[in-house]
């Protein structure tokens, strides 16, 4: 194998593919790069076994073949190399050198039959999102995917299509956050799927503003191909809770706030809090909202702010960073609060001349 490529574009290449190679791998050939050639183009491959990447990138093909390249190794020496184009090439007994003017380098490679094969969707009919939309998705709902690997079913994002709508849901056990998409979605499709939660951050990461995604899915496993990349991952076995069953349905207590007002206000109430106390007062009355922070051995913060609202004075506490979390995330100037009493779930959704159903964020309230 022998190519010529631009240094930019061979190490924007790398540093797409790289993310899930894992640094402490049994297998070495997993701290490697797959390096296939086209007619006029070279792909590049990262596996972790779960989660694969596949990129290409247009070069000059001057002998077809493949070959392996530790991932860190190409990555540090390509981002210290000048611009201008960069040879590479593989020699005898598995060297590949890289050429880049007068600097030559040569690096100890492994065969390329090592590698993993990754996972072919041919045979599976393809479903078209706008990359936006289904970027905006994950966004606003990974937050809350599950960190504890011991609730596996947890650490990924459900994705749903049903009945011209696809519906995405995160949950950790103490939050819930969920957003809901019907415009070009369509009709007659049945999925339902967890995709892993590094899948989503890596999807969230190489997903842009314009262009469609084909999305392939088959029992175990699910594609996401779009521009000049190609994901392939792992889904998650096992069961998601019922979404339906957690969204509180007799509520009837609703506040409404500016949004960008209520986001500086908690960030302030942040201030007082630490690790072992991290819980806010919520107070309503008349108009009114007031939050208190009691943190023994730090001190005490309270603040008033409008709020409407028109209902019994009631009292809650929240983790202030579980409505940081969903305030980042709504993007109209009204946010609505809606509660039922001081230990049931509360409802956050955007409020735009009425609540938003498509998006909202349910938190467990905390002890009083």
């Amino acid at each position: 194998m022998k190519i010529t490529i631009g240094r930019q574009d061979l190490l924007d290449a790398v540093n797409k593919v790289k993310t899930v190679v894992s640094p402490k791998s049994a297998l070495p050939i997993l701290s490697h790069i797959l390096m296939e050639t086209g007619e006029s183009q070279v792909r590049l491959t990262a596996t972790d076994l779960k989660i694969s990447i596949e990129c290409s990138v247009d070069c000059t093909v001057e002998e077809p073949g493949s070959l392996t390249v530790s991932s860190q190794r190409l990555a540090s020496i390509v981002s210290e190399l000048p611009g201008g184009d960069i040879q590479l090439a593989l020699a005898e007994s598995n060297v590949v050198t890289l050429k880049a003017g007068k600097i030559e380098t040569k690096l100890f490679s492994m065969s390329p039959d090592e590698f993993p094969p990754m996972r072919s969707f041919d045979h599976v009919e393809p479903i078209i999102f706008q990359q936006s939309m289904l970027k905006g998705l994950f966004s606003k709902t990974s937050f809350a995917i599950c960190s504890d690997q011991t609730r596996y079913n947890l650490t990924g994002l459900l994705c749903e299509i049903q009945d011209g709508r696809v519906t995405v849901v995160a949950t950790d056990g103490r939050r819930m956050s969920l957003c809901m998409e019907t415009e070009n979605i369509p009709q007659g499709l049945s999925v339902k799927v967890i995709i892993p939660g590094k899948m989503i951050t890596e999807l969230e990461r190489l997903l842009s503003g314009d262009g469609e995604v084909k999305l392939f899915f088959d029992e175990t496993q699910a594609a996401f191909v779009f521009d000049s990349n190609r994901l392939v991952s792992a889904l998650i076995e096992g069961t998601f809770p019922n979404y339906d069953m957690v969204i509180p349905k007799k509520h009837d207590k609703e506040v409404c706030m500016n949004t960008a007002a209520f986001m500086e206000a908690i960030r302030r109430t942040r201030t007082m809090t630490n690790d072992k106390f991290n819980s806010v007062r919520f107070m309503f009355d008349n108009d009114q909202l007031t939050l208190r922070v009691v943190t023994p051995e730090v001190g005490e913060y309270l603040e008033d702010m409008p709020a409407e609202y028109s209902g019994e004075p009631m009292e809650i506490a929240f983790n202030p960073d579980f409505i940081l979390d969903a305030l980042r995330h709504i993007d109209t100037a009204k946010t609505c609060l809606v509660l039922k009493d001081g230990m049931s779930p509360g409802l956050i959704k955007p409020f735009a001349d009425g609540p938003v159903d498509n998006y909202l964020n349910i938190v467990m309230p905390i002890r009083i």
